[in-house]
């Protein structure tokens, strides 16, 4: 496909929905967990297998991504998950028991969250480091919208539609975005990459493993993410059950707790053209460290109220909405044309971390905050272990990236 000139707003908007996609389909859900278990006839628990295995999709669609679109181009990988995301969507839709839904919701995770990674790589792919970083930034800005919305479009559209309706709309969203991708998005991937797909995939995968400075973001986001996954799994039951939050009273602090991810994505927007993105990371780290004892006091000190619960997990998000962006700019840009296979990587690390924590959650999950605290508070102290761990090599020297795939695959 030749190149075409689009508009700027096209790209940002086009990227975000894209970028966006899987988190919609994670959030849009959340008021109608409570309900869903009741019409499976499950406990609260067992439901969140749904969120478990499609957090596993979304690290094996991650990971096998972006050598795919390496190797194949960003287009037509794009195409195939997007059929793959509305075939699996409608069966959720029509799910008759727990076992089609949770397997559906896999495979809506394997088709749907390829987008995660494309939409990044299209950025490395289209545009200069200095309007990468700009875009990254607004992209996350935009990007906290759907978390904040989600939850409560889910809440007013569930009385309507009942929970296989919120299926169908995203199944709709689906299509609509593998027409608009199939008719207007142009082939981003650079020339060099198509003349030269990686031979020796799993020996990439293992140098890259073994690279200090690829490891330290890639552990750096799977931790930070993984503070705040447990509150996405446990809220709400734990809300609405709990502290007695109807399903849209539940979707408004939903909302309001993630509200703090877009003031940390506005902090790095503004902030990333004056400081090092490790600097940035490493302040953001703080503040997570703070809102998890915060987390930790207050749930103690203050265990009837949710307040006790909702305040410091916006700390938190602060923390992510910061490290997240950071992280993404910085790990990609030494790896060139494998690009696709980095990044596909990268968020199969941040994933698969928290696919762990769901499970775990899920394991002690006993209707009280217990769980939220201790899975938070694991992960953020995991966070600083390995952030400063992976700081400076032997030699005390600020790490550096030593580049580890083949020449000919760098651009």
């Amino acid at each position: 496909m030749t190149q075409r000139i689009l508009a700027p707003w096209f790209w940002l908007t086009l990227l975000t929905v894209l970028v966006g996609l899987p988190r919609l389909t994670l959030d849009l859900h959340l008021p109608a967990l409570p309900a869903m278990a009741d019409y499976f006839q499950t406990s609260d628990s067992q439901l969140q297998l749904v969120l478990t295995l499609y957090t596993l999709g979304s690290a094996v669609s991650l990971l096998v991504s972006g050598p795919l679109t390496d190797r194949f181009g960003r287009r037509p990988v794009l195409l195939a998950g997007l059929a793959i995301y509305v075939l699996a969507t409608v069966t959720c839709a029509l799910a008759d028991s727990l076992g089609v839904l949770i397997i559906a919701r896999l495979f809506q995770a394997l088709g749907g969250c390829c987008t995660t990674v494309i939409g990044r790589v299209i950025v490395r792919d289209y545009f200069a480091p200095q309007e990468q970083a700009r875009l990254l930034g607004l992209i996350s800005m935009a990007m906290a919208v759907s978390p904040m919305a989600a939850p409560v479009l889910g809440s007013v559209l569930l009385p309507l539609l009942g929970w296989r309706g919120l299926f169908v709309l995203l199944g709709v969203i689906g299509s609509l975005l593998c027409l608009v991708v199939q008719r207007r998005l142009p082939e981003t991937r650079p020339p060099q990459v198509a003349a030269a797909p990686p031979p020796h995939l799993l020996r990439i995968y293992g140098q890259l493993l073994r690279d200090r400075y690829f490891l330290r973001y890639a552990l750096a986001i799977g931790c930070v993410y993984s503070t705040y996954f447990p509150f996405i799994s446990e809220s709400s039951a734990l809300l609405q059950r709990g502290f007695g939050l109807s399903p849209s009273t539940y979707a408004l602090v939903f909302a309001a707790t993630i509200s703090g991810y877009m003031l940390g994505a506005n902090l790095f927007r503004r902030l990333v053209g004056r400081f090092e993105a490790d600097r940035l990371i490493s302040v953001a780290i703080g503040l997570n460290v703070l809102g998890s004892v915060m987390l930790a006091t207050a749930t103690t000190v203050l265990a009837q109220d949710w307040l006790a619960i909702v305040l410091p997990m916006v700390v938190i998000m602060v923390s992510v909405g910061l490290t997240m962006p950071a992280c993404q700019l910085s790990v990609l840009q030494p790896y060139g044309a494998m690009a696709g296979t980095a990044s596909g990587l990268f968020f199969f690390i941040q994933m698969i971390v928290t696919a762990l924590s769901s499970w775990a959650t899920g394991l002690l999950s006993d209707g009280t905050a217990q769980p939220l605290v201790i899975m938070t508070s694991m992960a953020s102290a995991l966070l600083v272990t390995s952030w400063l761990t992976l700081r400076k090599t032997k030699s005390g020297k600020e790490q550096s990236p030593s580049h580890p795939l083949p020449s000919q695959a760098r651009i």
